[in-house]
């Protein structure tokens, strides 16, 4: 009841999930979302949960924090009302990001003023570059904190049709300069740089699992639509120890395959070293456990 309890405080629709400032914040929406739609990827969280107590207390911490963020989102969601709200936001999602050259997350005077595309589309006639900066503020920064977050910068938007037009081509050059620089848009901390004693940085080491993963798929003759294991597959999670760790691995199957599932499991293990210790603790075990029945299924 708990773990069903702290699973539907952050579960937020997609609608919602666009009023939320922080990108990796959406990922993991997005993640919960979609796990929430596959009993099988739900039935493997709540057993970890349950039986692996550092994973329980740092689950509790860090959903206490996203409920907050998710209650914040529902009440901006709900005062939107009808409008084009969530058209603007994902409008203005590429703009915002080339505008935050610091990645802050949020845009100060500085960084306005910085951006040529940005003021090319603001500045009215005769209009000095200051003159328009302080123009959008004023009508953005509607906490008036000195910073425009992305939600308060696509509101703007929506009355700046300029903006939402130049975002369309901005979408599509910025792809492409991510490309030739190698760097994926949006992507989370996890850089590729070796710790100094040259261990692999986390996100290289969560991509590592995410493949073994489909490689212990191949070897034990998984599919989506079919994993002949054993384990009690009515959701229960009964069972001992290696029963309950095999429902975990058809759950890590199934969340594998999901983009949005993989996206929030990588930020949390990328964002919260508790997590990412027991993540590792888990793929050790899911690691027995799929040596185990490889070697029962040799003749």
């Amino acid at each position: 009841a708990k773990f069903d309890a702290m699973v539907a405080s952050v579960t937020l629709s997609p609608r919602a999930i666009e009023f939320i400032d922080s990108e990796k914040q959406r990922l993991l929406f997005k993640g919960v979302l979609a796990a929430s739609e596959q009993p099988m990827v739900v039935n493997a969280f709540a057993i970890v949960y349950e039986d692996l107590g550092p994973v329980r207390v740092a689950g509790d911490l860090i959903a206490k924090q996203l409920s907050k963020v998710a209650t914040s989102a529902n009440e901006r969601a709900a005062a939107s009302g009808d409008v084009a709200a969530l058209s603007a936001l994902a409008a203005s999602r590429n703009l915002f990001r080339l505008v935050d050259s610091d990645a802050s997350g949020s845009l100060d005077r500085d960084e306005l003023l910085r951006s040529p595309v940005l003021l090319d589309r603001i500045r009215a006639e005769g209009e000095s570059d200051q003159a328009a900066v302080e123009r959008f503020m004023s009508s953005a920064d509607t906490d008036d904190d000195g910073q425009v977050s992305f939600v308060e910068f696509a509101s703007a938007a929506a009355s700046e049709p300029r903006l939402q037009m130049a975002d369309l081509a901005l979408d599509a050059a910025l792809r492409a300069a991510s490309e030739s620089q190698g760097v994926a848009i949006g992507g989370g901390s996890g850089g590729g740089k070796r710790s100094m004693f040259g261990r692999k940085a986390p996100g290289e080491r969560f991509d590592d699992m995410l493949a073994e993963c489909a490689v212990w798929e191949a070897q034990l003759d998984c599919t989506p639509d079919a994993c002949d294991l054993p384990g009690d597959d009515d959701g229960g999670g009964g069972g001992d120890g290696d029963d309950r760790m095999l429902l975990v691995l058809k759950g890590a199957f199934a969340g594998s395959r999901c983009a949005q599932i993989s996206d929030a499991l990588r930020v949390c293990y990328l964002e919260y070293s508790p997590l990412r210790l027991g993540g590792d603790l888990i793929f050790k075990l899911l690691k027995r456990i799929v040596a185990s029945q490889i070697a029962s299924q040799r003749p």
